[in-house]
C-alpha cells in the first residue's frame, strides 16, 4: 500500500504473484448474495486486491446479483489524481471480467471552497466529480444524493443512515 501511494506513478496494473487462497465462506457470500457492494476505499489497495483472484472473478461471473459501487469523496493521492465516477467505475470494471458494475452511488453534496482547499493542501485530495455523460455511456445507473456530512473532527464523512437508506430503496426496487 505504502508503496503504491509513494510511486507518483500511473499504475499499469495489479496482481498478485501467487494465487491466493479465497475461504470457501466468500465464495458461498458472492454466489447468495442479493446485491454485491464494493464500499468507498483505497481503490489499489482495498478494493481491488480483493476483485482480482481468480475464484472471486469466477463467483462474480456467474452471481445472479447486481453490483453497486460506492463512491468515494476525495480522490487519494498517488492512486486516483484527478479521478472521477467514471474513472472507478471503469477501473473495477477493468479488473472485473465478463460482470461489470450495474449501480453506483455517489453524492452530489456541495463542498465549501474552505473545504476543498484544505483537503488540497493538506491531504493533496480533491473532491471525485460526477461525469454524468460517461457513466451513461457505460450504461451505469446513477443514484446521487447530498449525503456528506462535516464530522465533528472537521472532516468530510459520509451520511451513513442516507447511504443505507440508498441501498435498501435500490434493493427494494430489484
Amino acid at each position: 500500500e505504502e508503496q503504491i501511494t509513494k510511486a507518483k506513478h500511473h499504475i499499469e496494473k495489479i496482481f498478485y504473484k501467487h494465487e491466493p487462497t479465497v475461504l470457501k465462506e466468500v465464495l458461498t457470500a458472492i454466489k447468495e448474495a442479493d446485491l454485491i457492494i464494493f464500499s468507498m476505499g483505497s481503490l489499489f489497495t482495498s478494493i481491488l486486491p480483493n476483485i482480482i483472484c481468480k475464484e472471486v472473478k469466477e463467483a462474480f461471473n456467474k452471481a445472479k446479483a447486481p453490483i453497486m459501487y460506492l463512491s468515494n469523496i476525495m480522490t487519494q493521492p498517488g492512486e486516483t489524481d484527478g479521478f472521477t465516477v467514471g474513472d472507478h467505475v471503469k477501473l473495477i470494471d477493468k479488473y472485473l471480467d465478463e460482470k461489470k458494475v450495474n449501480v453506483v452511488i455517489a453524492s452530489n453534496t456541495k463542498i465549501s471552497e474552505k473545504m476543498a482547499k484544505k483537503y488540497e493542501s493538506e491531504e493533496q485530495k480533491d473532491p471525485v466529480l460526477i461525469d454524468y455523460e460517461e457513466l451513461e455511456k457505460m450504461g451505469v445507473e446513477l443514484i446521487e444524493d447530498d449525503k456528506i456530512i462535516i464530522d465533528d473532527d472537521n472532516t468530510l464523512k459520509h451520511n451513513s443512515l442516507k447511504l443505507s437508506s440508498l441501498i435498501f430503496s435500490y434493493l427494494m426496487r430489484k
